[in-house]
């Protein structure tokens, strides 16, 4: 199956559960990958034939501007919904959300959930 990836695409939002995380905010890093059948877009070579990603990178900052989860888990979640509700080829969709500057007192890269749910499951 074909794929669209938007990889690392940048996200100031308010999620956890410390309340200077919902009162700051912080940066999230967010990667989607997509599958669809591409071929006719691809034969094409018309937009209207594909996933618009400019669409799809906009619905995923509503998606995680638009509320303050607790969970990074349940933002994800969200994001996987928003897409498998609005982009009807879509067939499934993996997140990866990570969270670099989480308030745990240690030194870290990032923590992050990845969640993957395909149409009908």
């Amino acid at each position: 199956m074909d794929k669209i990836i938007i990889e690392e695409l940048e996200v100031y939002a308010y999620h956890g559960v410390a309340p200077e995380e919902k009162a700051l905010g912080q940066m999230f890093i967010i990667s989607v990958e997509v599958t669809a059948d591409l071929k006719a877009a691809a034969c094409a070579d018309e937009l209207s034939y594909t996933i618009n990603y400019g669409n799809l990178c906009a619905d995923i900052e509503k998606v995680l501007t638009s509320r303050k989860y607790e969970l990074i888990e349940a933002a994800a979640m969200a994001v996987i919904e928003r897409i498998l509700d609005n982009y009807p080829a879509v067939m499934s969709v993996k997140v990866l959300l990570k969270k670099p500057w989480a308030p745990l007192g240690r030194h870290l890269k990032y923590v992050a959930v990845e969640m993957e749910r395909r149409r009908g499951s």
